[in-house]
């Protein structure tokens, strides 16, 4: 493990060749001190492909595909990008293997999943950390700094919005054409909108504003069975609020609005992965903060988790294990408020 911290680049193993992958993979691979080292997928024309796209020297493919990741010396670090029902799993084969890990969000289908694979992580005393990207991104570290250094003064509401007309996703997250067949309507998936987009400013009011005290949800299923349509309140410790909504009926403004006792600051349309916010302050002109950057911004999560491995930590403090727990907490209590539960949740 010493000589895991030690070594430049940072090696990557990504189970899984999916879109959010690929994209993962796009960002990554620009860093100079990471590689993408393996790429594992049961479907052998996708890892060749993700293989020769990214310049990936190892391939594994077929049924044992994952194993052989796990298990293969050369990688430092795995990242998990499989679809939300097959997490857990991964996680923990992966853990098993010794291997510190980066899984893509939502971390698991529901909290008592959460809470193995996290004290399982804590009991052998591995890195994990679930892939939330926009809490790394520069943008909610210099908003989370102007919380914390009074800019607006105290914040005590939260309006955040995260939804989309589901369809074929492009990459650049305009979505056409209804599908109804596809992933995010599919029950066995943990389909639905609160789990694939819900969770983002469900993530953000945590860090913001710590764990929920009390959460009232509405919404809507649709013919599969999962949510198309969600509406959360949040109440804090200290009586601040939080609002979030989500769809796969319509495509939401996208923005999030933090309102203190002294001002506010807007962050604008997709700001999951931003690169500017606004300070409104009583009495003063407006200021834009711009913090741009290449790509898609997924190379800061992948900083995120090189800085804590080679510093020795084993959680994130920007996505610690416990804000983990707190959301998926949340995301169950939205759920079973809703009426939904998922097939692999009678297992």
């Amino acid at each position: 493990m010493e000589d895991m911290m030690k070594c430049t680049p940072l090696r990557w193993g990504i189970i899984g060749c999916g879109s959010i992958a690929n994209r993962f993979g796009a960002d990554v691979v620009r860093l100079g001190d990471h590689k993408l080292q393996a790429i594992a997928s049961r479907d052998a024309e996708r890892a060749r492909h993700y293989s020769a796209k990214f310049g990936v020297p190892t391939p594994y493919m077929g049924a044992d595909a994952y194993n052989e990741l796990v298990s293969d010396s050369e990688v430092d670090v795995v990242y998990v990008a499989t679809p939300h029902n097959f997490h857990k799993d991964h996680v923990l084969m992966a853990l098993a293997a010794g291997k510190p890990v980066l899984c893509e969000k939502p971390f698991t289908v529901n909290a008592a999943e959460t809470e193995l694979v996290v004290s399982t992580a804590r009991q052998a005393g591995l890195f994990l950390m679930e892939g939330v990207w926009s809490r790394c991104f520069p943008v909610w570290r210099r908003v989370m700094q102007c919380i914390t250094d009074g800019v607006i003064g105290d914040v005590r509401l939260l309006y955040s919005d995260f939804g989309f007309r589901a369809g074929s996703l492009g990459s650049d997250w305009r979505l056409t054409g209804y599908d109804p067949n596809g992933r995010l309507f599919d029950p066995n998936l943990a389909g639905g909108a609160l789990m694939d987009v819900g969770i983002y400013p469900i993530s953000i009011a945590q860090m913001v504003f710590g764990n929920p005290v009390g959460i009232k949800a509405v919404g809507s299923l649709g013919s599969s069975g999962v949510d198309e349509n969600v509406g959360v309140v949040m109440v804090f410790g200290q009586g601040q609020i939080a609002t979030a909504t989500t769809s796969l009926q319509v495509t939401t403004p996208s923005t999030t609005t933090l309102l203190g006792t002294a001002g506010r600051i807007e962050v604008p349309s997709q700001w999951w992965r931003p690169k500017a916010f606004t300070i409104y302050r009583d009495g003063k002109d407006p200021e834009r903060v711009e913090l741009e950057h290449a790509g898609e911004g997924f190379q800061f999560e992948a900083m995120e988790v090189a800085s804590c491995l080679r510093r020795g930590r084993k959680e994130s403090d920007i996505v610690p294990l416990d804000a983990t727990l707190a959301v998926m907490r949340a995301l169950d209590a939205v759920r079973v408020q809703l009426g939904l539960k998922f097939p692999m949740e009678d297992c």
